[in-house]
């Protein structure tokens, strides 16, 4: 396609109202349409020399100028909301519609967005006495089937609450929980195997703190809390990291990092204690079976007073894993993002780090599992990287990019950087803000469901009293396929787990089975089961694939197979741990098509 046509194809998209498109539900497509706060005449329909459009908005009447590089931004957006964010928003559905929410804290306010810019019913909420802290989390935690709003504050040596809402903004009984100094985002998880999610958070009582986990009802599970020999760092990670088919609780303290069982029990190994005088701050723990032993191991971040900073895999018995860490130059606070990166099958790793300087000296790092470094990395040098790096196709090359924050503005101008798997900048970036990116995970998601892929970010301006917040959505152009998507937001999922491939896939009810030649998801063998079963499926050509088992309702019980595969039969095994009687199914989700099959469990 040569550049005049592309040039031609963005101006199309630009009138068409990008973020709107055709594959809008009918029954929502004039509501939304409706509801657009401007209307974009098109004067000058091929970009000039510098590859600028002229456009003019007929509601105030004035031109404007944009340039057809950078990606479309959705009407109505930026969003400006007095105060600061940081890690980033998420996305939900908070309504009884497809069209997903976009949730963010801003100050001492949590705001609720549609895709077109208005505010959704019942919210913002504001809170009384700390501004908010990290992100919202989004889960069922009273077990009615529908998700809720979780956030946290604190003062600035002691005090904070933590507040749940449902989605219509009424607050969950039980809360605000009058907890104390809660650092960072909470994070949400089934902890019990009740079928309601748990919030886990930290407390901080300088100089050690505590991990506490509260129910839905806002009362504390039984075991908790517990000790940590130092202040708090970061958000906590959840997950099977033993094999036993139990959640295990992987938290930071400044100096060292700590697993429990879901009862409070210390798992042999740990606390693990860093060996460089490195110590830890916000790079929350991500856990993934790096290695391919079958159980999940820990990846972390840490930073050296002085300068420096290294990037950590521990085994289950806290064990560092061969090759590993990895020095960087600068101090690391973003979680790790691990995926399939350049394309060879073999789990990678990456991270930027992070000085304050008046010049780039940062870099972006990637490794595969082995601890070598990816061909083209580290990028830079760059400005500071603070937040996590999102991995996901954002250009339909059926390769994965890497976006990140920048800590900079120019003439009040802030940035998200994209490149290449190979290291190289991605076309049409960066995208600008509005003030700063710094400590903003963007969003990778359909937020209108017209099967075009949507990102969403913000800028902060100013600081303290004037700090201003600028949210947006970005129109990227391309098809939306959640396959290529491998942390779609801060810490892969909207409840923040920080597990690599635990993305719920929302609406598994009625299930129909369509199996294509040269690609096959087998019944499961034995079936009915108990305890366990074996689970086949085959592909003709590489691809990502996602292979999840859920309950009757559609909600995840577990990533059985997630990633870039090549061709062949794979079989994965599952086995009953604290399920009851009853049907569940299995997905097997492919970069073009989807099977699901059912199967019975009988204790």
């Amino acid at each position: 396609m040569n550049s005049m046509i592309y040039k031609l194809m963005f101006v199309i998209l630009m009138v068409v109202l990008p973020g709107f498109g055709f594959n809008t539900p009918t029954e929502y497509k004039s509501q939304i349409s409706s509801a657009v706060p401007y209307n974009l005449d098109f004067r000058s329909g091929v970009p000039d020399a510098m590859n600028k459009i002229n456009i003019f908005d007929n509601i105030t009447g004035s031109f404007k100028t944009l340039n057809a590089d950078s990606l479309p931004i959705f009407p109505g957006y930026p969003q400006q909301i007095s105060g600061s964010t940081f890690e980033g928003g998420i996305f939900c559905n908070m309504d009884n519609d497809p069209i997903l929410e976009i949730v963010y804290n801003i100050g001492y306010t949590v705001q609720a967005f549609n895709p077109d810019g208005t505010t959704v019913p019942g919210w913002p909420k504001t809170v009384p006495s700390y501004a908010l802290d990290g992100a919202p989390a989004f889960g069922d935690i009273d077990g009615d089937g529908f998700g809720e709003i979780i956030v946290t504050n604190h003062g600035l040596t002691s005090g904070g609450f933590i507040y749940a809402f449902k989605r219509d903004g009424t607050p969950v009984t039980g809360f605000p929980i009058n907890h104390g100094y809660s650092s960072r985002t909470p994070v949400l998880s089934d902890i019990n195997n009740d079928n309601k999610c748990e919030i886990i958070v930290n407390k901080r009582i300088y100089p050690v703190g505590e991990v506490w986990i509260y129910k839905g009802d806002g009362t504390p599970l039984t075991g908790w809390p517990k000790a940590i020999t130092h202040v708090p760092a970061s958000s906590s990670a959840v997950g099977d990291i033993d094999g036993d088919g139990l959640k295990e609780i992987i938290s930071e303290s400044y100096t060292g990092l700590f697993a429990w069982k879901a009862n409070g029990d210390s798992i042999p190994g740990f606390p693990f204690m860093m060996p460089n005088t490195d110590v830890n701050s916000y790079s929350s723990p991500v856990l993934s079976d790096v290695d391919g032993d079958g159980f999940r191991e820990i990846i972390f971040g840490t930073h050296v007073s002085g300068g420096g900073g290294y990037v950590y895999i521990l085994k289950k018995n806290g064990t560092i894993l061969t090759g590993w860490p990895k020095a960087t130059g600068n101090w690391v606070y973003g979680p790790p993002a691990v995926g399939y990166i350049d394309n060879d099958n073999i789990l990678d790793i990456a991270v930027g780090d992070q000085v304050l300087s008046g010049t780039p000296v940062d870099y972006l790092y990637a490794w595969n599992k082995n601890g070598t470094a990816l061909t083209g990395f580290p990028v830079g040098p760059l400005n500071a990287i603070n937040a996590q790096i999102v991995l996901a196709d954002i250009d339909n090359d059926n390769n994965t990019e890497l976006i990140c924050d920048d800590n900079t503005q120019t003439a009040g101008k802030g940035k998200f950087l994209a490149f290449n798997h190979d290291g190289t900048p991605c076309v049409n970036w960066p995208i600008e803000t509005i003030g700063t990116t710094m400590f903003v995970t963007p969003c990778i998601a359909d937020i209108n469901r017209d099967n075009q892929l949507d990102i969403i970010g913000a800028g902060i301006t100013g600081s303290g009293s004037s700090a201003a917040t600028n949210v947006y959505i970005w129109n990227a152009g391309v098809p939306y396929n959640p396959l290529k998507i491998q942390i779609p937001i801060w810490q892969y999922n909207a409840r923040h787990t920080g597990v690599y491939g635990e993305v719920e896939i929302v609406g598994v009810n009625n299930p129909i089975v369509n199996i294509p030649a040269g690609i096959e998801l087998s019944q499961n063998y034995p079936n009915p089961f108990n305890p366990g079963t074996k689970i086949s499926y085959s592909l003709d050509k590489s691809s990502y694939i996602n292979l999840s088992v859920y309950d009757i309702s559609g909600k995840l019980i577990t990533v059985l197979d997630a990633g870039y595969r090549q061709p062949g039969k794979y079989e994965k095994n599952f086995e009953e741990k604290g399920l009851t009687s009853g049907i569940y199914f299995y997905r097997l989700l492919t970069e073009s098509e989807s099977f699901t099959k059912t199967m019975l469990y009988i204790k």
